[in-house]
């Protein structure tokens, strides 16, 4: 039988009027769809474009960019509605409700920044949107305006040079730059903060680099004069939002270093340490190289030692070989301006002074000087002391020029005292002592901090102290408020300065007190035979009144105005003697203007019980 094999073959298609028909239909269907596309595309929209300006707005009612001007154009005329929405698409402000509006214009609205409760929407950006009632249409912009009501992040950059010299006939151009905001001629301001309270002494426009310059000039159209200066960036962002930078009133406190400027017309600046007689003193002359004059003169004298010109920046100076110990002053000259230098010389001993007695040692407080010195040495528009700055250099000019002034009332009248009694001494300063350089502590038979040494590096505290209690010393530390700070030298800089102990490194607690008018301090007892006899002596008007002996202390000689309150101290601690005179005016009363009798005859007994050893 034979079998038919099973196909796997689809049986064709049949043909049919009906397949014809809907094949139609669905051509046409797709026709007209592309035709009705092509139409849509071509149909004009009824918003051509929205528009804004400003783009970003601070409503923060200062007048500056409160509010924005946007809207949009319309094709034809149309009753819309326009409102102002988040970045969520929900309506803050409705402008208007279904408003008749031309066609072929442009209208354009105020928005101030609110919502329709009238207040200040939220910081961020917000879009528009148009409404068309009658066709149900909704546009929405792509443009959008940003509310922004915070300050911008500002600050002073830098400005350099950060020393001028006004008549150094060159060009003053002082290159100011911020970081912040690019802003077309933000405003600078000028403030002078070594003089009072800051003061504004120059405005000017900079430029669009976040920058400006300065000529060096102040309001008055004159040179600024020899002083420190702060600069503030006034600057806008896009939003118009008002930064200072810094804010408020510059203050030494926020000041950054390198955005101030020093005006110097001539600075000095020399050793710390001693110099021996028949030495070179190097000293420098600045800012920047010119000619000068310079003189060399014995503190207190009018006699004119040398007299050179030079023209540079060094200026070396040989001490003459038979220079008496003292300090001597250099003085530069330059286009009528002047700068003046102590230099501490070690050499012989006054005229008629007994050579074979041992001399005490004198310690000039230079490491007080400089950290009272009120020099900008970080250059941020403010002076820099040892009160208010972490760090200062040891050796940097003295500001304006000038002579330390506690060097012209606690310790000039002193050494010249020294050398109309004919009584010698060796001389130093602390710097010397912290850095083992000169005479030394030990060598000495006794020691006298010549005026207050309000800061004293560590190391030197302890040694000076193991004088007294170990080795025997005697030491008198003269001037007020002196041995309560710490501070330490590292190599050209002094650093990490410690607030006031209540106790001195010895250990005694002290209070200082005005006296008005100016009285003098009575004898209370005497085992030293300081005093001449159970009396009163001076006339001082600030006394340091001793509140509490260091412990262990047993109190030898004393004097003050009322009993059991003495100023003058001298007492015995371990195997030595402090002398405290109690006073920062004693020296004041060594002067030979002062006519004074019992104050040069006490520190002559001083002076022979700090040479006995």
């Amino acid at each position: 039988m034979r079998r038919t094999a099973p196909s796997n073959s689809v049986p064709p298609v049949q043909s049919s009027r009906l397949v014809r028909v809907v094949f139609a239909l669905l051509v046409a269907v797709t026709v007209g769809a592309f035709f009705l596309t092509q139409a849509l595309k071509t149909e004009m929209p009824v918003v051509l474009r929205f528009a804004t300006m400003p783009k970003a707005i601070s409503p923060n009612g200062d007048g500056v960019r409160d509010r924005t001007r946007l809207g949009f154009d319309l094709s034809e005329p149309a009753e819309v509605s326009f409102s102002i929405i988040d970045e969520n698409g929900n309506r803050v402000r409705e402008l208007f409700d279904d408003r008749k509006l031309a066609g072929d214009r442009k209208h354009r609205f105020i928005w101030d920044g609110r919502d329709d409760d009238g207040a200040v929407v939220p910081d961020g950006t917000y879009r528009m949107r148009v409404f068309r009632r009658e066709e149900g249409r909704v546009l929405e912009s792509f443009k959008k305006v940003v509310v922004d009501t915070r300050p911008p992040k500002t600050e002073l950059a830098s400005a350099a040079p950060g020393v001028i010299d006004p008549l150094n006939g060159k060009r003053v151009a002082v290159r100011l730059r911020y970081r912040g905001p690019r802003t077309a001629h933000p405003e600078f301001r000028v403030w002078r903060t070594d003089d009072g309270p800051p003061r504004i002494v120059d405005r000017f426009r900079g430029d669009d680099n976040r920058g400006g310059l300065w000529n060096g000039r102040t309001i008055s159209g004159d040179y600024a004069v020899d002083g420190d200066y702060a600069f503030q960036a006034r600057v806008r962002d896009k939003a118009g939002n008002e930064a200072l930078a810094p804010p408020g009133t510059p203050m030494a406190t926020s000041a950054r270093a390198g955005t101030g400027v020093a005006v110097r017309r001539l600075t000095l600046e020399g050793p710390v340490s001693s110099v021996a007689a028949g030495s070179l003193a190097r000293l420098r002359v600045g800012p920047g190289s010119r000619r000068f004059t310079f003189t060399l003169t014995r503190l207190g004298s009018p006699k004119t030692l040398k007299r050179d010109g030079r023209r540079g920046g060094a200026l070396r100076v040989r001490i003459p070989d038979d220079a008496r110990t003292g300090v001597y002053v250099v003085e530069v000259r330059a286009r009528g301006r002047r700068a003046k230098w102590p230099l501490a010389v070690a050499g012989l001993p006054p005229k008629g002074a007994e050579l074979d007695r041992p001399r005490p040692l004198v310690v000039l407080p230079a490491i007080t000087w400089q950290g009272l010195n009120r020099l900008d040495s970080d250059l941020d528009g403010f002076a820099d002391t040892l009160r208010n700055a972490e760090s200062v250099p040891v050796d940097r000019p003295f500001a304006g020029g000038r002579l330390p002034a506690r060097l012209a009332t606690e310790v000039s009248p002193l050494l010249r005292f020294l050398d109309r009694e004919r009584l010698a001494y060796d001389l130093t300063t602390d710097v010397a002592l912290a850095r083992g350089e000169g005479p030394t502590l030990g060598n000495a038979p006794g020691v006298a901090i010549a005026g207050s040494a309000i800061w004293l590096p560590r190391r030197t505290r302890d040694r000076l102290r193991g004088e007294v209690e170990r080795n025997g010393k005697p030491v008198a530390v003269f001037g007020g408020g002196s041995l309560r700070r710490l501070v330490a030298l590292v190599g050209d800089d002094l650093r990490f300065p410690s607030s006031a102990r209540p106790d001195d490194l010895f250990g005694e607690r002290t209070r200082f007190e005005r006296v008005e008018p100016p009285a003098p301090l009575a004898v209370e007892r005497d085992r030293l035979s300081l005093f001449a006899a159970d009396g009163l002596f001076g006339e001082f008007g600030l006394v340091e009144v001793s509140q509490r002996l260091p412990a262990g202390a047993r109190l030898l000689s004393a004097a003050g105005r009322e009993p059991d309150q003495p100023a003058f101290v001298a007492y015995r601690l371990g195997k030595g003697v402090v002398i405290r005179p109690g006073t920062p005016e004693w020296a004041q009363q060594l002067e030979e203007s002062a006519l004074d009798v019992e104050v040069p005859g006490i520190t002559k007994r001083l002076w022979r019980l700090l040479g006995r050893g």
